[in-house]
């Protein structure tokens, strides 16, 4: 049997948790069967790392951001590597492949990581987005979201239910289950942090950007903050970056929380942050499915998270963790309270959690779900 050739293009300039799906999915799709390659529209990290895996990667980072001469290198490349599948990834990646594809006698998938009205908040910039989406459907054969929630939004915005299937992101879970490295984990980021050893600290990662709602966790830690005088003191870490850094460290200044939060920054040991904290904080507006809440939960975290999109499909309130309303500062403070006044539920949301993520979210589920589908839409 011939080898599928697959070739995925995204933009590729964050690493965030599209760039991570496709870093797990080529590093599991068996080499005997599948010949992969990715596109790539920016030379950065994610490219390195694909590098590192041993992926091939076709960087096209000399055109500006909607530069037309993107069209013809992306058909060079196609016609170079004759993929049978080309599998999409983010709006601009969707677009300029669906253009350049036609023609090709390639098919084309498309993963949808998230939502548009949640990535795009400007309501111009949405407009294009969506047209941009929306008029090149036409030569879009298939779709994979990561959630119900996705699949049930592109159900509504007109994608028949046929061509829509539900594949998990899938989530390495090994690093997170290295429980002899938690020690040193622990005592090492704290002391970098100059977080007390023996206090309560709360964690979330993230990148800092509208959606992902941290100036109203910073507020709901303020009023944690207030009301705990008592007992273990209460901390907080960001970690990641971007856009909102400076919002959020006024807000910070605002609330006089200096002495209890901390920015970690950008980072790449994030199992390492994950063991350093005793509860992982989720306050996004919306999520597709919400790759960090797996991890925490893998790394034996109990999880309070906004009750959104995706996370409503496997945070179960007091069962796998706390789910609160997004938005709803007060609510965010009084799961915070009870997670780190209640040892007891904290043991027993940790056992649900690990329990579902190690049945539900592995890279070999996933992959198995990908690779039976591409064999499906090329049969």
């Amino acid at each position: 049997m011939n080898k599928l050739r697959v070739l995925h293009v995204i933009g590729g300039g964050e690493f965030g948790g599209a760039e991570q799906h496709i870093l797990n999915l080529l590093s599991s799709l068996p080499a005997d069967e599948v010949e992969t390659a990715v596109v790539c529209f920016y030379d950065s990290l994610f490219a390195s790392e694909l590098r590192k895996a041993g992926v091939p990667v076709i960087a096209l980072d000399r055109f500006g951001r909607f530069d037309v001469r993107l069209l013809q290198a992306l058909r060079e490349v196609f016609r170079s590597f004759g993929p049978h599948l080309i599998h999409t990834h983010g709006v601009k990646a969707n677009f300029f492949s669906r253009l350049a594809s036609r023609g090709s006698g390639a098919t084309l998938l498309t993963t949808v990581h998230s939502s548009l009205r949640y990535d795009y908040a400007h309501p111009l910039a949405y407009a294009l987005v969506s047209l941009m989406e929306r008029g090149t459907r036409r030569w879009n054969r298939h779709y994979i979201a990561i959630s119900e929630a996705i699949a049930e939004i592109l159900h509504k915005d007109g994608v028949p239910r046929e061509q829509i299937s539900v594949i998990y992101n899938g989530t390495d879970l090994s690093p997170y289950r290295q429980t002899h490295l938690r020690a040193s984990d622990r005592a090492s980021l704290r002391a970098e942090w100059g977080i007390p050893a023996d206090a309560f600290l709360f964690g979330t990662v993230a990148r800092f950007v509208p959606v992902k709602g941290l100036p109203l966790l910073v507020d709901a830690f303020a009023q944690l903050a207030r009301e705990m005088q008592e007992g273990p003191i209460p901390y907080l870490v960001l970690v990641g970056d971007g856009p909102e850094r400076a919002v959020l460290e006024a807000k910070v200044r605002e609330h006089g929380l200096e002495e209890r939060v901390r920015f970690g920054g950008f980072r790449q040991d994030i199992p390492a942050c994950l063991h350093a904290c005793d509860a992982f904080v989720h306050s996004s507006l919306y999520e597709g499915l919400g790759y960090t809440i797996i991890e925490a939960m893998a790394s034996e975290v109990p999880v309070v998270a906004s009750h959104v999109g995706g996370v409503k499909e496997f945070v179960t309130h007091k069962q796998t963790g706390l789910a609160v309303s997004p938005g709803d500062v007060a609510g965010l403070t009084e799961a915070m309270k009870t997670i780190l006044q209640s040892p007891d539920l904290r043991e027993r949301l940790v056992h649900n959690a690990l329990t579902l993520v190690e049945q539900t979210f592995t890279i070999q589920h996933m992959a198995e779900q990908t690779l039976a589908l591409y064999r499906r839409l090329l049969s």
